[in-house]
């Protein structure tokens, strides 16, 4: 696929580069891209005698554009990959009766608010792609636009092969969810972001960075989505919250949190936050760190 896309032109996410007004301090100076004498975001490489900034190699160039070619190129043998799978199934009369699932294991931004990772809080990093598929038990061509997490698709598997939960999990089975997509559902999704550390090793937050904050840079964070609005915590003390409305600013560039119009609503968020992280059996969560309710 090299030669795929030729002609595509990519628009730069508008907050590409730093200081991004409104986010807390390690989201605001984050800075993966740089504008290039080509006057185009270039990623960042460095140059290992003199530390100095130097452009990353990619197949066909290191700016912007070239780099969402290059990625885009790559997905294409999956989309083709994925067509072998569903044309085998239907000659061999088995489409219609198996549960397929397409999805990813999060997003990967690429130049929005500054990245080129998947690890952060916002929707360029995070949001993935969720199809299901079963044409004999599910509707189809439908739009569940209730928001869900990856782990409820452990329960849904065993709803669909008709098998009890073996143990308790944090997941929420979306079998009723898949059968009646257009129902109002009050849901909200709940994210968590504890770098390398898992289970009880998530108990404390830790104040050493080294622990706090993943390699890319990017700290300990817990958000909630309700369907249009998500809430964002960073786990640093000190740091601002972050609460942005989905349907008029999905980018998520205005920072709703620190309006005063939006207390209430920011004070509800938390409160379900924390409320769905000790449902979840998150050790940390009667420990938070204070927050901040200005950017300094």
């Amino acid at each position: 696929h090299l030669d795929d896309y030729p002609d595509v032109k990519i628009p730069t996410p508008k907050d590409i580069y730093p200081p991004r007004i409104g986010k807390p301090k390690w989201a605001s100076e984050y800075e993966k891209w740089y504008r290039g004498e080509d006057g185009r975001p270039h990623k960042k490489g460095r140059r290992r005698a003199t530390g100095e900034m130097a452009p990353g190699k990619g197949i066909h160039g290191s700016d912007l554009n070239s780099w969402i070619r290059q990625y885009h190129q790559g997905v294409l043998a999956l989309d083709e990959a994925v067509g072998r799978l569903v044309k085998t199934l239907k000659e061999t009369d088995q489409y219609e009766n198996t549960l397929i699932v397409f999805t990813s294991d999060q997003g990967f931004a690429w130049g929005q608010h500054g990245m080129q990772n998947k690890v952060a809080p916002y929707d360029a990093t995070i949001r993935s792609p969720l199809i299901f598929s079963m044409p004999n038990r599910l509707p189809s061509d439908q739009v569940c636009k209730t928001p869900v997490v990856g782990p409820d698709l452990i329960p849904t598997f065993f709803q669909f092969a008709g098998i009890k939960l073996p143990w308790k999990m944090h997941g929420q089975g979306l079998s009723e969810m898949l059968a009646f997509p257009n129902a109002e559902r009050d849901r909200s999704a709940l994210m968590v972001n504890t770098a390398r550390y898992y289970g009880s090793d998530t108990d404390r937050i830790p104040t050493d960075p080294d622990k706090l904050y993943h390699s890319g840079g990017i700290p300990w964070w817990v958000s909630l989505h309700d369907g249009r609005y998500k809430y964002i915590r960073s786990l640093v003390a000190g740091e601002i919250e972050e609460l942005y409305d989905l349907q008029n600013d999905p980018e998520e560039l205005i920072n709703l949190a620190l309006q005063p119009t939006h207390r209430k609503r920011l004070a509800k968020m938390r409160g379900e936050t924390i409320a769905e992280l000790k449902r979840t059996d998150a050790g940390f969560a009667s420990s938070l760190p204070p927050t901040s309710t200005s950017t300094k």
